[in-house]
């Protein structure tokens, strides 16, 4: 279900980055229905659409339309006709659609709009319960240097894999046999609030907290190994991280029961080919909000400087 605000066509007739999207989950009937089906966008604002999908395609000789949607930011109501041909819409992705529904003002006679409730946002970051190490070792007798990387640099890596609104979800090694993988973001444009803006600051949110503090638990250790004639001796040193975590923006509208809704997002993985997890749940978690105010006043640098403590270490 996509938004536009104003016109979804560019000047050539072709079809524009809509201001707002969401997934409408496949409840195990096709949801254009004359039942109807609901979704909330990522600023709170929950639609309504009913179509009859027997109604054909609004034209010349077939001006029924095939049914109405609202919206409970404002009382208009918006009229909805079918059109069904060959790339009538394009994702992101590249998928093409062959039908869509377009509901729009263009034909409604309703009240006058009115304004919208204040949205407020809320950041919480969360890190999974479970644990993995990433652990090296290096010949101490050499004076071989540790080359693992540094939890900060491990999560710096997120700038590089932002890609418009979601994230390449490409592997970046942080020790021999282990990568961090920032497989699952998604990135809304709103007023005041740009995607670019908005992906930024989370990934600003994720590296200046989760990276300190998974830094400062590090453990160094002395090993020797004994083998017949042969002795080594090596240095040891281990990271340990939540195996994946999540920085997430919500929106909730002022003064209106249960309308927090899910803006936007980061979440990574770590994923090693000989991974030390925990047996059971850790008996911590690290978790924290953050409430940020509400637009236009509240500027996304202000989510700088978050400290994210306890990261899950204890094992049951």
């Amino acid at each position: 279900m996509m938004y536009y605000a104003g016109n979804p066509w560019d000047g050539k007739n072709n079809w524009i980055r809509p201001d707002m999207m969401v997934d409408v989950p496949w409840d195990g009937s096709y949801p254009w229905r004359t039942t109807g089906v609901s979704s909330k966008m990522p600023n709170a604002d929950i639609f309504t659409v009913i179509i009859d999908p027997a109604i054909p395609d609004y034209n010349a000789d077939s001006t029924r339309l095939a049914g109405k949607a609202s919206h409970t930011y404002d009382d208009h109501n918006l009229d909805c006709y079918a059109s069904h041909q060959a790339d009538v819409y394009t994702l992101d992705d590249g998928t093409k659609c062959s039908s869509a529904y377009i509901c729009n003002h263009y034909m409604a006679d309703d009240p006058p709009k009115k304004d919208p409730p204040k949205s407020i946002r809320t950041t919480k970051p969360s890190f999974s319960l479970m644990t993995v190490d990433v652990e090296q070792q290096v010949n101490a007798i050499t004076n071989e240097k540790f080359t693992l990387v540094d939890p900060y640099d491990a999560f710096h890596n997120i700038f590089d894999d932002i890609h418009g609104p979601q994230c390449n979800s490409k592997p970046y090694p942080i020790g021999d046999s282990c990568n961090i993988i920032f497989n699952d973001c998604n990135f809304v444009d709103l007023a005041g609030y740009p995607a670019d803006s908005t992906a930024k600051a989370l990934a600003t949110l994720l590296t200046e907290s989760a990276g300190p503090a998974i830094s400062k638990n590090v453990t160094n250790w002395k090993s020797h190994v004994y083998t017949g004639r042969y002795s080594g001796s090596f240095n040891n040193r281990k990271f340990t991280y939540p195996q994946n975590g999540q920085i997430t923006v919500y929106t909730e509208l002022e003064d209106v029961p249960d309308s927090v809704a899910t803006q936007s997002w980061i979440h990574y993985e770590i994923k090693c080919q000989k991974a030390g997890f925990c047996g059971k749940a850790c008996q911590g978690v690290a978790s924290a909000a953050l409430a940020v105010g509400s637009a236009p006043q509240f500027a996304w640098a202000n989510l700088l400087g978050v400290v994210i403590g306890g990261v899950c270490t204890q094992c049951a």
